[in-house]
């Protein structure tokens, strides 16, 4: 999952957010994506209309549903998912190199880059709705 599905389920009590919290999913992220979304968390908070302790205990839920890979775990990957995304997005390469550094089905990401790549399945947030719902979860 990488910190643009993170940022819509904050957001907004959304599709998004019941996939998060309610599809029974083991998300993975890379450590860092908390620190990522940290630098834009005041900007994020006054969007969501919640208070300041609203905010931080949607954050806490949402983190709840999260299992953090180690960047130590990840970072052994890091120069291939470099590689395989060096001609198209190398900002995402932490999340390819989160994939690749664990058994998983791929990852979840509404980027157009991360699908341009065939190293990791990436499903996006409809295709992963479609395969959900096909396994009859409904929301």
């Amino acid at each position: 999952m990488d910190a643009n599905i993170l940022v819509a389920a904050y957001l907004r009590d959304s599709t998004i957010r019941r996939i998060v919290t309610l599809a029974g999913l083991h998300l993975l992220v890379p450590d860092y994506i908390f620190e990522e979304f940290e630098k834009h968390r005041p900007e994020l908070a006054l969007r969501t209309g919640l208070g300041e302790e609203e905010a931080a205990r949607l954050l806490e839920r949402l983190r709840r549903h999260l299992m953090v890979v180690p960047s130590e775990l990840a970072s052994e990957k890091l120069a291939e998912a470099k590689a395989i995304m060096k001609h198209i997005d190398e900002r995402d390469a932490a999340y390819v190199a989160t994939a690749l550094s664990v058994a998983c089905d791929g990852t979840w990401s509404d980027d157009p880059h991360l699908k341009e790549q065939r190293a990791v399945r990436c499903l996006t947030t409809r295709e992963l709705l479609d395969a959900l719902r096909s396994d009859g979860v409904r929301f």
